[in-house]
């Protein structure tokens, strides 16, 4: 979930009434180390493709990724070669009608996200999905004089299709149905901060995402999965560190950075770190 670049083009957006910020980010993902991996996601590549676009009743946002494996001599049958096998992708509106008014930094904030992907080894043995995903709320724009540094907060009202009424087997093997979250509530803090120490073209970026859902992730400690009728607090932050090292031969849209994402209970129950390394190209 990279959503990042959104608030390097508010910046821009400020400063012109309607700039426009797309671009391509291409990550190697080094592998994922901690208590929650069931599998090393080594030998992997995501593709990013960002969009922002402004207007007179707020702005648009949207991004889609794509992973691919490259992996050609791992057995693990949970390791899909030499093909993309996993899709996700967001879009947001933020709405904002009283932009000459003192609260025009506050907006209503509306998104979509959801996705899909496969599993297998040298013949595909299944595929999973990310549920489609609402969420709706309130959205404020912090920033600096210069718009150099930006912070957004969101409180967002999250519903996840078939996680209010989820249905899970008994013991004795009928159907129970199941109440949804107990709170349904999702935080999440974006920050940008451009020109670093200032080195310019060097910008700090990054996200974090709070919520609490039901859910069965892979316990890698106890060899099983959770149960999905507790809900379990949910944590990610996919801190970006980008150079546009392209400014030295004429090329200012040519950028170099790492990501590094951390998350609690997201692809397995506990910790994950995962470094990625990548390049940007901005197309406007």
């Amino acid at each position: 979930m990279k959503r990042v670049s959104v608030i390097c083009a508010l910046l821009a957006a400020a400063a012109t009434a309607f700039a426009v910020d797309a671009n391509l980010q291409v990550y190697y993902d080094f592998g994922s180390k901690g208590t929650a991996c069931a599998n090393q996601r080594s030998h992997r590549v995501t593709t990013t493709v960002e969009l922002f676009h402004p207007d007179d009743w707020g702005s648009t946002f949207f991004f889609f990724d794509m992973d691919y494996s490259i992996n050609r001599s791992s057995d693990n049958p949970q390791d899909p070669k030499n093909c993309p096998f996993g899709t996700y992708w967001e879009i947001t509106r933020s709405l904002n009608f009283w932009k000459d008014t003192k609260a025009q930094d506050l907006s209503l904030h509306v998104e979509y996200n959801g996705g899909l992907g496969i599993y297998g080894g040298k013949v595909i043995a299944g595929g999973y999905a990310v549920n489609h995903a609402v969420l709706v709320g309130p959205e404020y724009f912090l920033h600096t004089k210069n718009f150099k540094n930006t912070f957004t907060l969101q409180l967002l009202f999250k519903y996840i299709a078939d996680d209010f009424n989820m249905w899970n087997v008994k013991s004795e093997g009928e159907w129970k149905k199941q109440s949804g979250n107990q709170i349904p509530l999702q935080f999440t803090f974006v920050w940008a901060c451009q020109d670093l120490f200032r080195a310019e073209g060097l910008t700090f970026s990054g996200f974090i995402d709070i919520w609490g859902q039901k859910q069965s992730v892979y316990d890698r400690k106890k060899d099983e999965y959770t149960d999905p009728t507790k809900q379990s607090f949910v944590f990610i932050s996919e801190p970006q560190l980008w150079y546009a090292f392209g400014q030295w031969f004429k090329c200012p849209n040519l950028c170099i950075g790492t990501e590094i994402e951390f998350s609690y209970n997201f692809t397995g129950a506990g910790f994950m770190c995962n470094p990625c390394l990548g390049l940007k190209w901005k197309f406007l």
